[in-house]
């Protein structure tokens, strides 16, 4: 990786000693402070050429000559220009610099240490520096350095402090701090959105998010998955992949500044009869995990906080089909499966009654009035229904009334299930 420095303009210099100097004596040190940042490709003018016009060609070759580019169509030359500002940082990439400490004087400098702090609104960061712990001695027009590299975790205003510490040839200790500030925004903007599809077939709970790319220059997505909770199982919905024109496969995905790109994902419960109403007051779902590279190849990494949701609200008895055909034929008989789940904290002393009336293209077979039994708490059973069909075309199976005999209470389930009547 080839890397540049570009010096980091200091906030604001103090020279104060500890109260063991006096506080107006020159320092014998010198302290700079320069990022690490990665070079960019030179823009250069393009100009239109047409080889059929020899004085297009010949307006080419000249400024080929002046800019020594082998082409002048391209508007990206082949030239690598340092860094002419100190560009943006952003949360989630890794802030690299360069810390030296020379000694300016005639006189030899002893037991020299520097130690790098990050300010950040929220906390004080003591960052990785071997010059603080060295002692070293100091020669005359010599210097120390180090390379100090940190992975940004907030936004906001960060100051990063460096502190010098060492002793005179008199034995006297020195000391002064430079400051330097620079901001941190968020590279990317993560919108979710939540889709209970909890009906009487499934569980799942589908999760869209809209990554949009709030830097200033382009990136490339390179790994966007969802990290689910322990209570859920994931798998992203997206087209098939197609293969480039050099027949690999590629997941990444390129993003302009300001664009927005969708991702879907489908999450399974994890619960079997006897965890329905713990998972009912489950509302973690997981984290997102993202990793992006820049123009230059630099590399970003965020991870979402826990994402929540609203947990699903059943009442007291909650019935699902197990199993129903997908097209019947008509006047003929068919069956379906069908599971009611006690959701309460007490136990549910069930009959089942049907009502023809409410589905007029379905007559049921089977008897009303069927006493279920008692239902415990956090525990199901299951029943079969037998329908005859009595008109063609998409039709609802409807008219379930489930009551409970000791609160006389009767819950309602209706348009439980469609088939298709041929």
């Amino acid at each position: 990786m080839m890397c540049l420095n570009y010096e980091i303009p200091d906030a604001a210099s103090s020279s104060k000693k500890s109260t063991m100097t006096e506080s107006n004596r020159d320092q014998l040190l010198s302290l700079k402070v320069m990022r690490l940042a990665r070079p960019k490709f030179h823009e250069k003018v393009c100009v239109p050429v047409d080889p059929l016009d020899p004085f297009s060609t010949l307006i080419e070759t000249a400024m080929c000559k002046v800019t020594g580019e082998e082409n002048a169509e391209f508007p990206v030359g082949k030239f690598l220009m340092a860094p002419q500002m100190f560009d943006n940082i952003y949360l989630g990439e890794t802030f690299s610099f360069y810390v030296s400490v020379l000694n300016e004087s005639s006189q030899k400098c002893y037991d020299v240490c520097v130690k790098a702090d990050l300010q950040t609104t929220s906390q004080r960061v003591s960052l990785n520096c071997r010059l603080q712990d060295a002692n070293a001695e100091l020669e005359p027009d010599k210097f120390l350095g180090q390379v100090v590299s940190h992975e940004i975790k907030e936004t906001g205003q960060h100051i990063l402090v460096c502190a010098v510490n060492y002793k005179t040839q008199d034995g006297e200790k020195m000391y002064f701090r430079k400051f330097f500030k620079f901001p941190v925004t968020k590279p990317i903007d993560v919108r979710t959105k939540f889709y209970n599809a909890e009906d009487n077939l499934n569980n799942d709970v589908y999760l869209e998010a809209q990554i949009q790319n709030t830097c200033s220059v382009p990136m490339i997505l390179e790994k966007v998955e969802l990290d689910p909770s322990e209570f859920y199982t994931c798998s992203e919905i997206k087209p098939p992949e197609t293969e480039d024109s050099r027949g690999s496969y590629c997941s990444a995905k390129f993003l302009s500044p300001k664009d927005v790109r969708q991702y879907l994902y489908c999450l399974t419960p994890k619960t079997g009869e006897h965890s329905l109403n713990y998972y009912r007051g489950v509302t973690s779902i997981g984290k997102l995990d993202m990793c992006w590279r820049t123009s230059m190849g630099e590399r970003g990494r965020l991870q979402t906080s826990p994402l929540q949701r609203m947990a699903p609200g059943y009442g007291d008895l909650r019935l699902t089909v197990e199993r129903v055909p997908a097209t019947v034929k008509i006047h003929q008989t068919f069956q379906i499966i069908c599971k009611i789940h006690n959701c309460s904290e007490r136990p549910l002393d069930l009959s089942l009654h049907l009502d023809n009336n409410l589905q007029p293209a379905m007559v049921f077979c089977c008897t009303s009035g069927l006493n279920l039994g008692q239902l415990l708490p956090n525990n199901s059973l299951e029943f079969t229904l037998e329908l005859l069909p009595t008109q063609l075309g998409l039709q609802n199976i409807s008219g379930l009334r489930v009551t409970d005999t000791f609160l006389r209470r009767t819950y309602e389930h209706d348009e439980i299930a469609q088939v298709f009547v041929q």
